[in-house]
């Protein structure tokens, strides 16, 4: 971005362009600039917000807020590894999002401000932005592109709702879990040659609160997938040894009274070669 000094002996090993004000990382300064809220916008836009960023490294487990509380609006942006968004329930507290670096969180309550509807901890180690929400309610109500911006976040996180709210009613345990690994590949995971790292930071509990299932049918569903040779467990992580079939898996469900002789629409099976069947959605416990 032109116009930028260069500063030295701030946060970060190493210091190119520096905007105005600004006291993060170089790394945070790209990844910021990349993420959702601020992607695509004119440089002054951008520079005119960054000095208003504050950094903070939290611990696994810890909690940046609390459901329930009544607090300032602040927006939290991911810059290093997993957050997740919680709600108590009856049973205790379920997942029902999965953060990673340059998704954000919070900007519903800049608009809608009051008690926390949810609350969000660190699933892994995290390096996170934060930002006061009025600092950002003003610096949107004085630049039209950057309200257009915001707008567009808020669009995204409602899509999103509304895409998760159809999976859960029509698709069947295996379709939501590999949906479900399909967008974690897509948002943080990490290529390694022909395989996909997905370091999500869940347990097998928490992955099923999140796909709406018991843990064993989403046990059940993750060994079917490891034997058909599409992905591989650790520990709070997956690797997917075959992207492709899962997400074609994803996409192209074959009902469920077929899936043991039909591994995946269009895909060869150990009966021979198989033509696309259309698509099929299924709801299941």
């Amino acid at each position: 971005m032109d116009g930028w000094g260069t500063r030295s002996g701030l946060d970060g090993p190493a210091h190119g362009d520096w905007p105005p004000g600004w006291s993060g990382r170089d790394e945070d300064l790209e990844l910021l600039c990349s993420a959702p809220l601020l992607d695509g916008l004119d440089p002054p836009d951008v520079t005119a917000l960054l000095p208003a960023f504050r950094f903070a490294t939290v611990d696994r487990d810890q909690e940046l807020l609390t459901q329930g509380e009544t607090s300032a609006p602040q927006v939290f942006v991911v810059l290093a590894g997993r957050l997740a968004v919680t709600r108590r329930h009856q049973g205790g507290r379920a997942v029902s999002a999965v953060l990673g670096p340059g998704d954000c969180v919070g900007e519903l309550s800049v608009f809608d401000p009051g008690r926390d509807s949810s609350a969000v901890r660190a699933l892994t180690a995290a390096r996170v932005a934060v930002l006061c929400g009025q600092d950002l309610l003003e610096w949107a109500t004085t630049r039209p592109q950057a309200a257009a911006r915001l707008l567009h976040v808020l669009a995204r996180r409602l899509h999103h709702t509304d895409a998760a709210v159809f999976d859960l009613a029509v698709l069947d345990v295996q379709g939501r879990v590999a949906i479900a690994l399909v967008d974690f590949a897509a948002r943080f995971g990490e290529p390694d040659g022909s395989t996909v790292q997905v370091a999500h930071g869940l347990t097998q509990v928490q992955l099923a609160q999140l796909v709406g299932a018991s843990r064993e049918r989403v046990n059940k569903a993750l060994s079917d997938f490891a034997s058909r040779g599409w992905l591989r467990q650790e520990r709070r992580s997956v690797v997917l040894t075959d992207l492709a079939r899962l997400s074609q898996w994803a996409r192209h469900q074959p009902a469920p009274e077929l899936r043991a002789a039909v591994p995946v629409a269009g895909c060869a099976s150990a009966t021979g070669d198989l033509k696309p069947r259309s698509r099929r959605l299924h709801k299941s416990g």
